[in-house]
């Protein structure tokens, strides 16, 4: 993180996600327009939330993907990346995005919007995208930079403990609800996603302390939050690529697009699940997995998931649901899981969660019951305790209702080691390999740049949550 420069992330050129730099020599002209050249606000607002949604839902959310089952790696440096072969060259483009994308420029535009009438929005809305990537980070990496990456005298910032990192993130987020809480809930047409919305943006704060609640596996906190948080699909942190220009893409469809025949889904482990396994009397999955299943070879056959201006979650009212329902169980309180699982289903059966694109697919999500779940249950034929089965259809759900984000692989790292009763085990990519990645390898151009960055410890090293 060596002098880098705060400089305008254009809303094109941030959201131009895949393997290579997304600004590549950026910080090299002495002419690059400065943030303080326009209205503060106008486009770092905008560049900010772009750059979140690529370290949510690019290159390391498709290489989890691979890693948990959700899609497959067909040839060439996809099908590499998913036998568990990666460098830490991989990382660069995340790490740029998260720091220099939405971290650097969130701080900065905090600063010069101090004095502005919305200054607290300005405030509230950038410090939950930042406690949004930096979570994020801090999940796939484990140790990260944080109290030293805004100091400019510090050239070589220190890495900060992952709990650490997450405590803060709590303590920012905290800040973040104050903030939007006490601001005008004015219009911020530069917000792509709420437009200012105030109310909105805390729901989502909630949501994602839940989310790092559930991190920490401190499930009480989880639970309160989350009962704060996302509730509605309208409060959803959802972005709707406009498809106007190469940079302004779905991003499943822009790596189809750019790498045609590298990624599939066809026979992935979520592909034989929903294909199988998933369906019984009460639940029919073939409009969900038509919808899922996309053509890696040519993006402009895609109409589900991979299709150019299909939305992308990036907090969602589904997360908050299934939070609710596994801290609830957890909690003793299994009427309640049931409730908050029915609820989801009820959705997922109304038709809206997602586009049902063959008229004579089945889609049936009929309600669950406490007797589904005891021994003998239509979900429970191998008699396990009537609780550990309904978290097991629980985190299934989360398995699935994940797919393109970073929920599966949250739960394979929390909970496949230590509670394999519930946890979805796909199978490994590779023969040589008895052990699921647990984490990603620091960017090399941090390593390469700060000295205080850690030896690397590979990708099946533990993080410390998870230990």
């Amino acid at each position: 993180m060596k002098n880098i420069k705060y400089i305008v992330l254009s809303l094109l050129l941030i959201f131009s996600v895949g393997c290579e730099k997304v600004v590549e020599g950026i910080n090299d002209n002495p002419n690059e327009i400065s943030s303080d050249s326009f209205e503060a606000g106008v486009l770092l607002l905008k560049g900010i939330e772009l750059a979140n949604i690529s370290v949510q839902a690019g290159h390391q959310t498709r290489i989890s993907g691979m890693w948990v089952g959700h899609t497959k790696g067909v040839i060439l440096l996809y099908k590499s990346l998913a036998e568990y072969n990666i460098s830490a060259e991989e990382s660069n483009n995340i790490w740029q995005n998260a720091y220099q994308g939405v971290v650097k420029q969130a701080r900065l535009l905090r600063q010069q919007t101090a004095t502005s009438p919305k200054a607290k929005q300005y405030s509230g809305i950038t410090k939950v995208l930042e406690a949004n990537t930096l979570g994020t980070m801090a999940s796939l990496f484990g140790d990260i930079p944080y109290t030293e990456i805004a100091k400019e005298e510090v050239a070589d910032p220190k890495f900060d403990s992952q709990k650490f990192v997450f405590a803060q993130l709590q303590i920012l987020l905290d800040e973040a609800i104050t903030d939007l809480g006490a601001a005008p809930n004015t219009a911020i047409p530069e917000d792509l996603m709420f437009a200012g919305n105030t109310t909105k943006w805390i729901k989502v704060a909630r949501t994602l302390k839940a989310r790092l609640y559930m991190y920490t596996r401190e499930y009480d906190k989880a639970y309160q939050e989350a009962s704060l948080g996302v509730l509605t699909t309208t409060d959803a942190l959802v972005f709707t690529p406009p498809a106007i220009g190469n940079g302004s893409q779905n991003l499943n469809y822009k790596m189809i697009n750019q790498r045609g025949g590298y990624w599939g889904f066809t026979g992935s482990n979520l592909d034989v699940l929903l294909g199988t396994k998933r369906n019984n009397k009460k639940t029919q999955e073939n409009a969900r997995l038509a919808y899922y299943r996309f053509d890696g070879a040519s993006a402009t056959n895609n109409k589900g998931i991979a299709a150019i201006n299909t939305p992308m979650t990036i907090v969602g009212y589904e997360e908050t649901l299934l939070i609710l329902a596994e801290t609830a169980v957890r909690a003793g309180k299994t009427a309640e899981g049931i409730m908050q699982l029915n609820k989801l289903r009820a959705y997922l059966a109304g038709g809206k969660a997602f586009t049902k694109l063959n008229a004579a697919d089945a889609l049936k999500y009929d309600a669950y019951e406490l007797a589904d779940f005891e021994k003998g249950g239509i979900e429970n034929v191998d008699g396990i305790a009537t609780d550990r089965a309904l978290l097991r259809e629980i985190i299934e759900e989360r398995y699935v209702t994940g797919f393109t984000g970073l929920l599966a692989f949250d739960d394979l790292r929390r909970l496949g080691s230590k509670e394999k009763d519930i946890a979805v085990l796909p199978p490994f990519n590779s023969a040589t390999i008895k052990q699921y990645p647990q984490r990603f390898i620091v960017a090399q151009s941090e390593l390469s740049a700060n000295q205080n960055a850690p030896v690397d410890a590979g990708i099946f090293s533990v993080t410390e949550v998870n230990k």
